[in-house]
């Protein structure tokens, strides 16, 4: 291959990387709650889900947030939930609350993906955020990195330059 083509190459391989990034960095928000994708009765969108009404970051509170806002209502757990239950080392305060909006079908203030994932778990290629205690930007390969970055980028890049 001509050093001329070679350079087409990796011009356009560079091209393909900057469009891709800049897709991923324009059409995803971390850290800002659900995507809008995950749907809580019936409604779709980012207001279906109420955000997490305990100090944040939500890893270090949900085994002990045991509030909810005062005017909000819980809904009467689901007929074919499984049995309400609490996690190690959760306070009995917060174990009480838990149980009582526990799999009911939505994410409730005082849940997260962790203390409740029939309600709270993610769907599809979200992933949680342990900031703000529910789903939020999009899961990326990050396995795969160091497949492309140690195996395939090399023996393409020996392919495309001459010895």
């Amino acid at each position: 291959m001509s050093p001329g083509g070679v350079r087409t190459a990796l011009l356009i391989a560079l091209v393909a990387v900057l469009g891709v990034g800049a897709f991923v960095w324009f059409n995803t928000t971390p850290g800002s709650g659900n995507v809008g994708t995950q749907t809580t009765a019936g409604v779709q969108g980012p207001s279906a889900i109420p955000v997490y009404d305990c100090p944040k970051p939500s890893a270090n509170s949900e085994l002990i947030c045991d509030i909810l806002p005062p005017t909000y209502v819980v809904a009467p757990r689901l007929p074919n939930a499984p049995a309400a239950y609490c996690l190690n080392g959760m306070s009995s305060a917060a174990c009480t609350l838990l149980k009582q909006t526990q799999s009911n079908g939505i994410c409730d203030p005082n849940e997260t993906w962790k203390t409740d994932p029939l309600d709270c778990g993610c769907t599809g290629a979200l992933v949680p955020d342990p900031f703000v205690g529910r789903c939020a930007a999009p899961a990326t390969v990050c396995l795969a990195n160091g497949i492309a970055l140690n195996y395939v980028l090399p023996n393409i890049l020996r392919d495309l330059l001459p010895s």
